[in-house]
Formats: C-alpha cells, sequence, structure tokens
C-alpha cells in the first residue's frame, strides 16, 4: 500500500482485543468487552489487508448476505478495531470545544443536522459499563471537561483533542448498520473503477461515474516530522480523524497508483491483495476455471 513511499507514513490507531454485540433499542451495537486491552498499531502496516476485508463486507452486503457481512464485520473490528465515526462525521473539528456539533444531510448517526456536543457524544455510549465518561458543564450546558476512567489513557501518547478520549475507551460503540453501510457504498466504489473500462453502455458508464464522484473524503491532514538523526529522510504523518478516514485515504492511493495491490478478481469478482502487479486473479482455482471458459467459448466460435 505505501508503493513508491515506503517509510513515508506514520500513522495510528487503538484497538481492544475482544468485542461484543448488543442488542439496545432494536439496533445492534458493537462495543469492546468490559475487561478488554487496548492496543495500539498503524494501520498502513495492514493496508491491504483491511481493504480487502473492509470490501469483502461491502460485497456480502451487497449481495444481501447479512449473516456472512455480520460475521465479517465481527472480524474486521477485533482485528482493527471500530472506524471512529464520533470524530469521523462532524463538519467542524474539536467539537469539546465548540460545543455544537454540525453534521452533514442524510448520515445515519443523527436525523439532526446540528445539536449540542454532548448530545451528540451520547449517540456513541448506548453500551452500559462500569467504565464511566463523565462531562463536567457549566450552567449553559457547555463542556467544562470531558474525561474517562481507563486502565490506560490513550490521549496520554497522543496530541489529540478530548473527544478521542471517547473514542478509545470501553464505553464507545457503533452501530452495526454505519459499518455495514460505509462497507458497502466503499465496495460499489470500488466495483465502479474496477468496470468502468469494460462498461457497455451509456447507462452503465453514467452509474459508475456518479458512484465514483460521490467517493469524496475531507478533513485529511498531516505534518512533517524530522528524523532524530541526520541521516534519518523527514516522514510524513498522518492525522487522520478516524479508522474510517485512514481506509478512505488507502482506498484513494490503491486506485490512482500504477502499483496496484488490491484489485477486483476478472472471474469470481472477489476484492484480494496481490504484490504480483500482474495478478488477475484471486487463487489459482479461479484462474484454471477462467481458463476452462475461454477455452469453451473459443471451442465454440470455431464450430460456428
Amino acid at each position: 500500500m505505501r508503493k513508491d513511499n515506503e517509510g513515508n507514513f506514520r500513522t495510528f490507531w487503538f484497538r481492544y482485543d475482544g468485542y461484543e454485540i448488543k442488542e439496545i433499542d432494536e439496533k445492534h451495537y458493537i462495543t469492546p468487552k468490559e475487561n478488554s486491552k487496548i492496543i495500539m498499531y498503524d494501520p498502513f502496516d495492514l493496508a491491504d489487508d483491511i481493504l480487502v476485508d473492509i470490501l469483502m463486507i461491502g460485497r456480502c452486503v451487497e449481495k444481501n448476505d447479512i449473516e456472512e457481512s455480520n460475521k465479517k464485520i465481527m472480524e474486521f473490528v477485533e482485528k482493527y478495531g471500530l472506524l471512529g465515526e464520533l470524530t469521523y462525521l462532524p463538519l467542524n473539528t474539536d467539537i469539546v470545544k465548540q460545543n455544537r456539533i454540525y453534521l452533514p444531510s442524510g448520515n445515519l448517526v443523527s436525523e439532526k443536522e446540528t445539536l449540542p456536543t454532548d448530545e451528540y457524544i451520547e449517540l456513541f455510549l448506548k453500551c452500559k459499563k462500569k467504565q464511566k465518561v463523565v462531562m463536567k458543564k457549566n450552567a449553559r450546558g457547555e463542556i467544562l471537561d470531558l474525561s474517562v476512567e481507563n486502565e490506560m489513557n490513550p490521549l496520554a501518547l497522543i496530541d489529540r483533542p478530548a473527544e478521542y478520549a471517547v473514542v478509545f475507551s470501553r464505553a464507545y460503540s457503533e452501530c452495526l448498520v454505519w459499518i455495514m453501510h460505509y462497507a458497502r457504498t466503499l465496495y460499489l466504489t470500488f466495483e465502479a473503477i474496477e468496470n468502468y473500462s469494460k462498461a457497455q453502455d451509456a447507462y452503465t458508464k453514467q452509474i459508475y461515474d456518479t458512484r465514483i464522484k460521490e467517493f469524496n473524503p475531507s478533513k485529511i491532514a498531516c505534518k512533517i516530522l524530522m528524523g532524530k538523526n541526520k541521516e534519518d529522510k523527514p516522514v510524513l504523518e498522518w492525522n487522520f480523524n478516524s479508522l474510517k478516514l485512514a481506509i478512505d485515504t488507502m482506498f484513494a492511493l490503491n486506485e490512482t497508483t500504477k502499483r496496484k495491490t488490491v484489485k477486483m478478481c476478472k472471474h469470481c469478482g472477489k476484492p484480494f491483495a496481490s504484490q504480483n502487479l500482474k495478478a488477475e486473479y484471486c487463487s489459482p482455482q479461479c484462474r484454471n476455471q477462467a481458463n476452462v471458459y475461454k477455452s469453451r467459448a473459443k471451442n465454440k466460435m470455431e464450430e460456428v
């Protein structure tokens, strides 16, 4: 995934070593288990795996295989953590300091496009636990302090606003449907890019073109860090507001490079990763089956 920029990417995210699903108000939420341990990692070290896994979820959702998509979502979260929708969605940043949230229209988290910060944060705290998120407010309801009871405070390791303490806490939760919707949307964009040049009619091409144009991640920020030693090259440290935005970036880099490592199998249509730039099939079985079909088609043409 780092392609020609090997060593020029640095970022981080947190996951827990165990997650569970809880049903609340007829909705299913994913949240860290009560006694789970927090783990810090660099998503770009696993970029190809992350992309393939999220695209496979989207493919299952698009095919309406809900049971399999739910299974793959839990596998994804166990490996990489939740998406960080709380910090991804707002149009404004440092939301605790501003005390009010502005959201894009048509989002799945809230029917409102603007609401108080504390009300917004509560949407991600549906799963009751011993761990508490404390919001101290003044008489006007503005948040003066936000803190989380945690065995390790991730904010002690990073330079991020207070709301990230919630995202990286065991009290945090995300709705299963939010992840399904994101994965399906990303997969449809992937499918559109992969099949764009193969579209035979103007209508299909227009659909693909619309899907591609709707992919429009924002708020990508980075800074340049110099190495500790004089011989070290400077690196870009990406300041992603969420794992979701990191995935958007991975996807954009993958789809716009000549060294594309995540592709769509030409036979079965599944996303797969390969360092072989000429690879067209996800497995030897798919390659062999495709060759059989080509041979049969060729024989039929000769008979005619």
